[in-house]
């Protein structure tokens, strides 16, 4: 009885052994693409970068009257002048809009040490700008 099923045990791995090398698959593939695909990926990875390159984050100062944005932005300007400021309008208010910053941590960073000074400054994200 120990011998039937050991000869059974056997000829079940043998024959799950060779059968698994008969039934393999191989691979083999090629892909033929045209050079008008070629072309359409690589305009779509320069349209992709120029999206990303466009998309930063902002904090805005102030919207309302010209006046006051101009004092701001000036004042903004001799306290930090390596930042990147920008009077901008939008019907019917002018708008103080300071930094481009690429990641959002750093972005809040900065607008926690913005609010110190101006307490009604927000962050403006990409598609919002």
């Amino acid at each position: 009885m120990k011998q039937c099923i050991r000869i059974s045990v056997i000829y079940v791995f043998l024959t799950a052994g060779l059968g698994s090398t008969v039934f393999a698959q191989e691979k083999t593939s090629s892909i033929e693409t045209s050079e008008v695909v070629e072309m359409l990926i690589e305009q779509k990875k320069k349209v992709n970068k120029k999206v990303f390159n466009a998309q930063y984050y902002a904090i805005q100062l102030y919207y309302g009257n010209n006046t006051a944005a101009e004092r701001i932005l000036t004042a903004f300007r001799e306290a930090y002048p390596d930042w990147e400021a920008e009077l901008s309008f939008e019907t019917p208010n002018y708008k103080v809009r300071v930094g481009r910053f690429k990641d959002l941590n750093i972005a809040n960073q900065k607008l926690e040490e913005v609010r110190k000074e101006y307490p009604s400054a927000f962050l403006l994200e990409p598609n919002n700008l």
